[in-house]
C-alpha cells in the first residue's frame, strides 16, 4: 500500500510550520538573552561619576552584544530563506533543525565569556568554533534541501547549489577561522572580523530568487 503524502500543511509531528516556529521561538529567546547578560546594578547610585560614565565602562559589552545580536539575526535569515524552499516536513527535517539550534543556543553563552574575559583570545577560538558549527549545520541543512527535491516547492538548480554551498562555507566558516589567528595578534581585530558575517549576507539574490521566482537564477 503506498505511503500517504503529506500536503503542505500537514499538521503532523514533523510538519513544516513545526520546524519553522521552533526555530522563531529559539532565536527570539537567544536574542532576549544576549542584551539580558549586560548586568545594570539594581541599586540607582551604581556609579559615583554618573550614568555616561557607566555607560561609558560597559560599552565593550553593549558591542558585544551589538555583533552576537546581528549574527543571530543573519544566522536567523538564511535559516528562513532555506526552509522558504520546502513545501513539507520530515523526520530527518527536525533534526536537521535541531542540530542549527544547539549552537545558536550557545551565543549568549560565548558572548558572555567574550565580554568577561575580553582581553583573552583563546576566548575568539570558542566564539569562532561555535559560528562555524552553525555555518556547518546550514550548510547540512541546504544539503539537504537541495538533495531531496520531492521535498520542495520546485527543484534547486545545480548552479543555485553550488553557489549558496560556497557562500555559506566562505560566511561563517572560513571568515570565522580567519578571525580566530587574527585573534591572537589582535584581539580586538579578531572580533571586528565577525561583523563581515552579517555585512557579507546583507544581500543574497540566488538563494532568494531560488526560491521565489521559478527559472529564475539570480547574481
Amino acid at each position: 500500500m503506498p505511503k500517504e503524502r503529506l500536503s503542505p500543511n500537514s499538521s503532523g509531528i514533523f510538519s513544516l510550520d513545526r520546524c519553522k516556529a521552533l526555530a522563531d521561538a529559539v532565536v527570539a529567546i537567544v536574542m532576549t538573552l544576549l542584551v539580558l547578560s549586560i548586568d545594570v546594578p539594581s541599586d540607582h547610585r551604581f556609579s559615583e561619576d554618573g550614568l555616561f560614565a557607566f555607560l561609558e565602562r560597559i560599552g565593550f559589552d553593549l558591542f558585544i552584544y551589538g555583533v552576537s545580536f546581528w549574527l543571530a539575526g543573519t544566522y536567523w535569515v538564511q535559516h528562513a530563506a532555506i526552509m522558504h524552499h520546502f513545501r513539507q516536513g520530515s523526520r530527518m527535517l527536525a533534526w536537521l533543525n535541531l542540530l542549527f539550534l544547539f549552537p545558536v543556543t550557545l551565543l549568549p553563552f560565548v558572548t558572555k565569556l567574550k565580554s568577561v574575559y575580553r582581553e583573552e583570545a583563546l576566548v575568539i577560538l570558542l566564539f569562532g568554533a561555535v559560528q562555524i558549527l552553525i555555518g556547518l549545520a546550514l550548510i547540512a541543512l541546504w544539503t539537504y534541501t537541495v538533495s531531496h527535491p520531492h521535498l520542495l516547492i520546485r527543484p534547486v538548480e545545480a548552479a543555485v547549489r553550488r553557489r549558496v554551498t560556497r557562500r555559506m562555507f566562505m560566511s561563517p566558516v572560513m571568515v570565522s577561522v580567519a578571525a580566530i589567528p587574527i585573534s591572537f595578534v589582535n584581539v580586538h581585530l579578531g572580533t571586528l572580523f565577525f561583523l563581515s558575517i552579517p555585512l557579507y549576507y546583507l544581500s543574497h539574490r540566488v538563494i532568494d530568487r531560488s526560491g521565489s521566482d521559478p527559472g529564475m537564477n539570480g547574481e
